[in-house]
């Protein structure tokens, strides 16, 4: 049986507004330049690929079609800055594999990966029903030496955007094992990932696998995520759940209260910075030193009133929380938090 590359098997990369894409096959690629928007079809086989920035969810996608590695997972800017599901025609059906960007984006802010996330998300099959999730993806690096803030920040937002229902039908995976200078080492990893930072996600149904950067592993992990799926819809998750049936807006969400506690944080943070800036210029006797804190200052100024807009725009007024409350209606599926 042949899983891609043949005439009946196209890998289409469909962007989520106008933009060109690849048709892939065994003779040829070809470069075509489409306005059409990706329709959910119920007969999709929708597997979300997420993680931190580096983690190499492009690689996983580009090695399961078999496809040379583009971009290099080691690079600190983040490679995919759009949500983008890769089609892929297996046994009949459509797999749909989306490549989202991590909450380290280099570019944008966290509360507009998650606008991203749940605008695609909460997208509607032709009927009116919403998409359903046949699994989720998770990566991680095993080469990292510790979590690290980025990373946990990352696994924080998965569990609260996802919820406990969805996790039997999530893989941690772990990536890099092809890198690792020290087996024995990685081992180590793996184990503190699974009984430090896992272990919520994977008492919940989760499972932990290896990713060796081949294509046989590609196909396997995700082999067991479209056989759970057989005579079954797929899930909701979290997120999909409270926007779409309970009516919330994204900041009234469990993914998006958290971001709003993260904003809050840095602008305490850098209502500090700020101030020991204009104390340290005060004080200083050196023209060329003043200049510079005065230069720092301006720019940590700039930057905390982004934050503070942001804040702003994703605070819950009273008059709403009441009605929240007053409504009563509580998710099917609870956050995983791990704080």
């Amino acid at each position: 049986m042949q899983l891609f590359g043949g005439p009946g098997n196209l890998i289409l990369p469909f962007p989520t507004s106008g933009a060109t894409f690849a048709v892939h096959n065994s003779a040829k690629s070809i470069m075509i330049r489409t306005k059409d928007r990706f329709k959910a079809d119920p007969s999709d086989l929708v597997i979300l690929v997420m993680g931190p920035t580096g983690c190499g969810k492009s690689n996983f996608i580009n090695t399961l079609m078999g496809k040379a590695e583009q971009r290099t997972a080691a690079n600190l800017r983040s490679d995919t800055r759009d949500v983008t599901p890769y089609c892929i025609s297996d046994n009949g059906r459509r797999l749909v594999l989306v490549d989202t960007p991590g909450f380290d984006d280099t570019y944008r802010p966290d509360s507009e990966i998650l606008r991203l996330i749940a605008n695609w998300l909460t997208q509607k099959y032709p009927d009116g029903a919403t998409l359903k999730i046949a699994g989720i993806i998770y990566l991680h690096r095993i080469t990292d030496n510790r979590m690290s803030g980025s990373a946990y920040k990352n696994l924080q937002m998965f569990g609260r955007l996802c919820g406990n229902i969805p996790l039997p039908r999530a893989r941690l995976v772990t990536t890099m094992w092809d890198k690792a200078k020290d087996l024995a080492v990685a081992q180590n990893r793996e184990a503190q990932l699974r009984n430090e930072f896992w272990w919520k996600l994977l008492n919940e149904g989760a499972v932990a696998k290896r990713f060796n950067n081949t294509q046989f592993c590609a196909w396997g992990i995700v082999r067991e995520l479209t056989e759970l799926e057989k005579g079954k819809d797929g899930e909701d998750l979290l997120l999909q759940e409270e926007i779409v049936e309970q009516h919330k807006r994204l900041s009234e969400t469990e993914a998006g209260k958290i971001l709003y506690s993260r904003v809050q944080k840095l602008l305490e943070e850098q209502k500090k910075t700020l101030k020991s800036l204009a104390d340290e210029a005060k004080l200083a006797n050196d023209p060329s030193l003043a200049r510079s804190l005065q230069e720092e200052y301006e720019k940590t100024n700039v930057q905390l009133q982004k934050t503070f807009d942001e804040m702003r725009m994703m605070k819950i007024p009273l008059t709403r929380r009441i009605l929240l409350w007053l409504s009563g209606r509580k998710s099917r599926a609870q956050a995983v938090k791990f704080d």
